[in-house]
C-alpha cells in the first residue's frame, strides 16, 4: 500500500477498468491504470525498486486512450478512442509515433492486451491477433468475438 499523489490534480472517482504491472522493468515497479472516463484515460505510476518508502517517482496522464499497456522496459503502447490508431512512446511522452494497424478485413479494433516483449494483442470485432509493433504485421491469429480481458502466458 502506497499513498498516490496527484500533483494537485483530483483523483478520478471511477474505478480503473484495467490495472497492468510492467513485468519488463526489473529495476522498480510500474503500473498503467485505465478509466473508462471522458472518451478513456490512463495514469502510469512509477515507484522505486525499493518499496520500503514507496515513493512514487513517476506520474502521467494520457487521454483519449480506450486502453493503454507495457510493450518494453519504459515504453507504453494506446489505442487512440478517436482514431483507433496505436500510439507508442516513452514514459515521458518523448519519441512517440502513431500508426493505425492495418489488416485485410479488419473493420473496427475494440481492444489492446498485453503480448510479448515489442508485441500486443488485438481484439477486432470478429478475432484476436498478435500484433508485431516493429514488423507492423499480424504474426498470428485466432477467430474469435466478444473479448473483454485476456492473460498472456507463454
Amino acid at each position: 500500500m502506497a499513498p498516490i499523489q496527484t500533483a494537485g490534480k483530483q483523483v478520478l472517482l471511477n474505478q480503473p477498468t484495467h490495472i497492468y504491472y510492467n513485468v519488463f522493468n526489473q529495476g522498480g515497479h510500474d503500473f498503467l491504470l485505465n478509466f473508462d472516463v471522458e472518451g478513456g484515460q490512463f495514469v502510469l505510476l512509477s515507484f522505486d525498486k525499493d518499496l520500503r518508502q514507496a515513493r512514487c517517482t513517476l506520474e502521467k496522464r494520457g487521454e483519449n486512450a480506450l486502453s493503454s499497456i507495457f510493450i518494453s522496459k519504459d515504453r507504453i503502447c494506446s489505442l487512440d478512442s478517436n482514431t483507433r490508431e496505436v500510439s507508442v512512446s516513452s514514459f515521458d511522452g518523448s519519441n512517440s509515433r502513431k500508426w493505425p494497424i492495418v489488416k485485410k478485413g479488419l473493420n473496427k479494433i475494440d481492444n489492446i492486451f498485453p503480448a510479448p516483449l515489442g508485441k500486443i494483442l488485438v481484439a477486432a470485432s470478429d478475432s484476436l491477433f498478435l500484433y508485431d509493433l516493429s514488423a507492423k504485421r499480424v504474426v498470428q491469429e485466432l477467430s474469435v468475438s466478444d473479448v473483454r480481458r485476456v492473460q498472456w502466458n507463454p
